[in-house]
């Protein structure tokens, strides 16, 4: 997670750590829910591009 970018962090953070809702995000975040779910779309493939190798 320390290697993703902070803007993606915070999203992750608020969305699994603090179980808020995209919209929630959006809204604490004061940006576009199109924005917080792009953020968060790309923390998922860039967790799981350098997970996935350890699993395979």
């Amino acid at each position: 997670m320390e290697k993703l970018p902070a803007s993606q962090r915070q999203c992750m953070a608020l969305a699994y750590d603090l179980g808020l809702s995209h919209a929630e995000v959006a809204a604490h975040l004061a940006l576009p829910l199109g924005t917080v779910k792009c953020r968060l779309r790309r923390a998922h493939l860039a967790l799981r591009q350098r997970l996935e190798p350890q699993f395979h």
